[in-house]
């Protein structure tokens, strides 16, 4: 009962949630040289999505048969994908917060060595190498071959 509750309510977060990004993303300015999507159409589509997804959630959740008793071990393998989620959120509000402290391509090194180490990747030299070379890889993609300025970061400018 407990999970189908959790369910509908979590659905109805992610409609009012959805209606809200709709209303911001439908005031984004279209401009003159926009294609036929503009720069609205994918975040609407998200928010669209999102609603969707939501109101499905609520209606499976009204749906269910009542759930057997669960005892604390079987509810704790329920909630573990989402205390999972939650750590590769808030890895990536470390990384939000981090870049423009820090600069693109360290904090984009970061996120990587963070979220291997987080999915259990060994620490080690190994993992250094591939945060630093995903660091470099992703600034040089950005700024030399799309032509994408990345910020530099207080902490190194002059």
């Amino acid at each position: 009962m407990i999970a189908r509750r959790a369910d509908f309510f979590l659905g109805l977060a992610a409609v009012v949630v959805a209606l809200g990004y709709h209303q911001v993303a439908v005031r984004i300015p279209q401009s003159l040289l926009s294609d036929a999507v503009g720069a609205d159409g994918v975040p609407r589509v998200l928010g669209w999505a999102m609603g969707l997804l939501g109101v499905l959630l609520c209606l499976r959740s009204l749906g269910r048969a009542p759930a057997a008793k669960d005892d604390d071990a079987a509810l704790a393998r329920k909630l573990q994908p989402h205390v999972r989620a939650l750590g590769l959120l808030g890895i990536l509000a470390a990384y939000v917060l981090l870049a423009p402290w820090v600069g693109y391509a360290v904090a984009t090194g970061l996120l990587v060595a963070a979220s291997a180490a987080y999915a259990g990747a060994a620490p080690g030299r190994h993992l250094l190498l591939v945060a630093v070379v995903a660091g470099i890889g992703f600034w040089v993609l950005f700024v030399h071959v799309f032509g994408i300025a990345m910020p530099p970061g207080t902490l190194f400018e002059r």
